[in-house]
């Protein structure tokens, strides 16, 4: 018996490790596509309800909801203008590139802008956008936090409750067009169109008309108010230059009146001009210059007479006396008289009268050739004085010229510039009275910088809500949501729906799994089940496990089988008694022994009276005979009930011992209903006389931990445990997981078991 002990420990600790039948098994379960797909499929009516449940309250939420209608109008930034003439604008064109088409959003924009479009449609009047015409809702004092809070607590925050605010008429006006614009703002969009020069104005309303007529009226406004803001400009334009223009008319008449006054003032000045002047000076300066240049030579000739008459120099070799004809001629006679005189001392003597004769007509004509150089030179000094007569003429001539035409430039220089300002202020009257007529001939010719390009229809369905793309998009949020919520709870589940599930997660092997029996009304309706219907599937669950059993030790077939569980109902009783019934089935001697003296139940079961009961044959008084009580389903049973002393201690005594010794001799195949594991020890104490021990879990409702907690108590109490038995087991829903244990096939093939 130890050494048998010794293998089912050894055997558990293996699987609790995760080894079954020589395989390592995964910790955790299966894992993938398929199984996915099973747990939706098990799980598809919480699926189905989520989605049946959101999509109802969306689409109550939706048809709740008022429907808006939006409209859309388009306008167009011109990036050409027709110019009838070709007239400068007093407001240059736009130029439509992004910052310039971003200005012109945030202008349609403007509340300046909105507050005509209100005025236009008188929309402070429509309960729509001015929501003080409307009535708050009932539960709006229910929404305000403040309504919840005590006034004291308030009072001591610097708080009051809600209250309406007294304004005076203006206060008011003001207040209801402030409130207008805002919820017109909100109800109108102003986009861009990508790439293009394009602004879509996109208007929202409960009514499609008025939302057709708001977007058209914020196009026309808009496309008004460039046209207004051009002729305002043009207006302010033409007064300006018409201001402007009788003044620069004043400033011309008088620049101009400057210009004569100051004629008539320097006319004396001027003379005959400073162009004549400019001239005479011209001419005077080359007479200056020449008769310098003169002087000069007189000068120069002069002083090349004086020289030679200074140092007693040969005077006939000066220009003035060569270029002389009287100086010729006396030079020529001269020239004759030395050849004379030459001639004569060659044949007179110095003292010849001849001789004598011709040296004093020579002597003569020599004084009167010096006498002539002396007239010369005379002559020079003359002549050098009456240059510089002139030329001091011609320098006091000129400086009077220099001083006039200085007179005059000065006066032509202020002259030039009362020409200059009086011709400045003609030409500016004359751009001003230009521009002056052609601003005004433009004020009936503006153009806008943007058209309409297509005005808003009335739309024929709602813009908002979109009830058939929102509930497909509920339906598919729920749907997801569904499925988030199925991995959740299958995430929290922590029971045991499968053999596999015993075996890698309690590390212990699943011998059999017994269905959930339906229309099981009473308890003492379970014998008859088996009765009636031997081949249905609960018949082949049970012998299945029998045959568990039986295998379990196949040189010594345990003959000796304890029942028990981890918490009370779940089923152990039930099988013990159907096992019981079973084994009788096939021709064993069979005993059932209800070894919970606790809380008693196969009296119950069977309909049976406990009189005389297992505790009664452990204390001797009664025998085996008078205990051990047949039952029609062809096994007998020892019943037990309730009793003062504790079942543990009457459990370990030798009496015990040798009444399961007693009647193991006397039947093939004893059976014991235990009571749970954790909730007393009594099972414990009972694994030291049975060969083995089915340890029952309820499917889909004992907790994992539980179960876990129990099978570590009984491991710990060396109970040779056989294996695991799931009870309750629903075959519709097992079969739906397809674990591809028994209970799968128990559900999926039902043609071969007889229900």
């Amino acid at each position: 018996m130890t050494a048998e002990i010794d293998d089912t420990l050894s055997v558990q600790r293996k699987r609790a490790e995760g080894v079954v039948a020589g395989r390592r098994i995964p910790v955790g379960g299966q894992s993938g596509l398929r199984d996915l797909l099973r747990l939706f499929w098990r799980q598809r009516m919480v699926i189905v309800s989520t989605v049946l449940i959101v999509t109802g309250l969306v689409a109550i939420r939706l048809f709740q909801i008022t429907p808006q209608y939006t409209a859309i109008a388009e306008v167009m930034l011109e990036n050409r203008q027709s110019n009838i003439v070709d007239i400068q604008n007093v407001v240059a064109d736009l130029a439509p590139d992004i910052p310039v088409v971003l200005s012109e959003l945030e202008v349609i924009q403007s509340s300046s802008l909105l507050h005509r479009v209100i005025d236009r449609l008188g929309l402070t009047k429509d309960p729509e956008f001015n929501t003080t015409l409307g009535k708050p809702p009932w539960y709006a004092p229910y929404l305000d936090w403040r309504t919840y809070v005590p006034d004291a607590i308030l009072a001591a925050a610097g708080l009051t409750k809600r209250q309406r605010v007294h304004r005076t008429d203006a206060e008011q006006v003001d207040y209801v067009l402030a409130i207008t614009t805002n919820t017109l703002r909100a109800r109108l969009r102003v986009r861009s169109v990508f790439h293009s020069h394009v602004i879509s104005i996109i208007a929202t309303s409960t009514n499609p008309r008025k939302a057709a007529l708001i977007a058209n009226t914020v196009a026309d406004t808009y496309i008004t108010d460039q046209l207004e803001a051009k002729f305002e400009a043009t207006r302010r334009a033409t007064v300006w230059l018409s201001s402007r223009l009788d003044d620069l008319k004043n400033r011309v008449r008088q620049s101009e009146a400057a210009v004569d006054a100051y004629r008539q003032q320097v006319a004396g000045q001027l003379g005959q001009g400073s162009r004549l002047t400019a001239q005479q000076m011209g001419e005077l300066n080359s007479q200056l210059i020449l008769a310098q240049s003169e002087r000069a030579e007189a000068e120069a000739r002069l002083q090349q007479v004086g020289d030679l008459l200074a140092s007693r120099g040969d005077v006939s070799t000066a220009a003035e006396v060569l270029n002389s004809p009287l100086i010729q001629r006396l030079r020529e006679q001269e020239a004759q008289v030395v050849r004379k005189v030459s001639e004569l001392s060659t044949r007179y003597g110095e003292r010849h009268p001849a001789m004598i004769d011709a040296n004093n007509e020579l002597a003569d004509l020599r004084r009167s050739i010096e006498s002539e150089v002396r007239r010369i030179a005379q002559g020079l000094r003359n002549e050098v004085q009456v240059a510089q007569a002139r030329e001091r003429t011609l320098s006091a001539n000129l400086v009077t010229l220099e001083r006039r035409s200085q007179a005059q430039g000065t006066a032509e220089i202020k002259l030039n510039e009362l020409l200059r300002d009086a011709e400045a202020n003609r030409l500016l009257y004359e751009n001003f009275l230009s521009r002056f007529k052609e601003t005004s001939e433009q004020e009936d010719i503006q153009q806008a910088d943007a058209r309409i390009i297509s005005r808003a229809q009335v739309p024929v369905d709602p813009s908002y809500p979109r009830k058939r793309f929102i509930l497909m998009l509920a339906v598919v949020a729920a749907a997801a949501l569904g499925v988030g919520l199925v991995i959740v709870l299958d995430q929290l589940d922590n029971t045991i729906r499968s053999a596999e599930q015993v075996e890698t997660m309690l590390g212990v092997p699943a011998i059999g799994m017994v269905p959930m029996v339906a229309g099981l009304k009473s308890r003492k309706n379970v014998p008859q089940l088996l009765a009636k219907k031997p081949s249905s599937t609960l018949g082949e669950a049970i012998r299945s496990l029998r045959t568990s059993i039986l295998l379990s030790n196949v040189d010594r077939p345990p003959r000796v089988v304890a029942i028990t569980s981890t918490v009370p109902g779940e089923g152990k009783s039930t099988l013990a008694v159907w096992l019981a019934q079973v084994a009788a089935m096939s021709g064993q001697q069979v005993l059932l022994i209800d070894g919970d003296l606790r809380r008693p139940s196969i009296h119950n079961i069977l309909s049976l009276s406990n009189d005389s009961s297992l505790v009664e044959l452990i204390s001797g008084a009664c025998t085996a005979e008078e205990v051990i009580k047949p039952h029609a389903s062809g096994f007998h049973v020892v019943l037990g009930k309730n009793t003062p002393a504790n079942p543990a201690d009457l459990f370990s005594s030798v009496h015990m011992r040798n009444v399961i010794e007693s009647l193991r001799q006397t039947f093939d195949f004893v059976i014991i209903d235990t009571p749970p594991v954790l909730a007393v020890s009594d099972a414990k104490v009972l694994s030291a006389v049975v060969d083995k021990v089915l340890y029952v879990v309820s499917w889909d409702k004992t907790s994992r931990d539980l179960v876990k907690t129990g099978l570590n108590e009984a491991i710990k109490a060396n109970l040779p445990i056989a294996g695991c038995v799931l009870s309750k087991v629903n075959i519709r829903r097992h079969s739906a997981y397809g674990y591809g244990d028994a209970g799968y096939y128990y559900g999926r093939y039902k043609e071969y078991y007889a229900s």
